[in-house]
């Protein structure tokens, strides 16, 4: 992970993908939105004894302290790096606890869809966000583009001449003499 630091907080971000299932998913550099770089800087808060080769995510234990049972890290090694089965864990916590039914890979799914709804955002930045390798695996999010394409050429089309119902001249009411009434009017 590339961090750059402005003033305590983390300005921007990027994480470099070190291992993937696939050869295109190894190495790729994914942006951190503003709101992920927040998060993390709330989270490294809680360990300022960090270096910069420290893991962003080290190992540690989560129990409960005190009589109010707050949670509390213990047997922080910010040398080792967070288990792999952690990260699923937590998740499943979460998710539990906000009474949502999702599954992990359903956030990797809503990211590329929400990226393949972006009509500026070409398909080979989506495969190299996501780590595809093949047009195939892109072709799952076919459906969305085809929206994105249509929504372009909609974007082409001359703007139809507004056509109202309503009250002409400055008058605040509809005389009733008036026999027209109800027509549309052009503007």
């Amino acid at each position: 992970m590339n961090l750059t630091w402005r003033d305590g907080v983390i300005g921007e971000g990027e994480i470099i993908v070190g291992r993937s299932k696939t050869e295109a998913g190894t190495g790729r550099v994914v942006p951190l939105t503003r709101r992920a770089a927040a998060a993390l800087t709330l989270w490294l808060a809680r360990f300022p004894e960090a270096a910069l080769d420290s893991y962003v995510f080290p190992f540690h234990r989560v129990g409960f302290a005190g009589n109010g049972r707050k949670p509390h890290l213990w047997g922080i090694d910010l040398a080792r790096a967070m288990g792999t089965y952690s990260y699923k864990r937590a998740y499943d916590t979460a998710r539990v606890k906000a009474g949502v039914d999702y599954r992990l890979y359903d956030a990797r799914h809503t990211f590329i869809t929400r990226l393949a709804e972006n009509p500026r955002i070409s398909e080979e930045t989506i495969r190299q966000l996501a780590g595809h390798v093949s047009p195939r695996m892109l072709a799952r999010y076919a459906h969305i583009r085809a929206q994105a394409r249509r929504a372009a050429i909609a974007a082409l089309e001359r703007p139809e001449t507004p056509v109202t119902f309503g009250i002409e001249g400055d008058s605040p009411q509809n005389p009733p003499q008036l026999a027209d009434r109800g027509k549309p009017v052009v503007n």
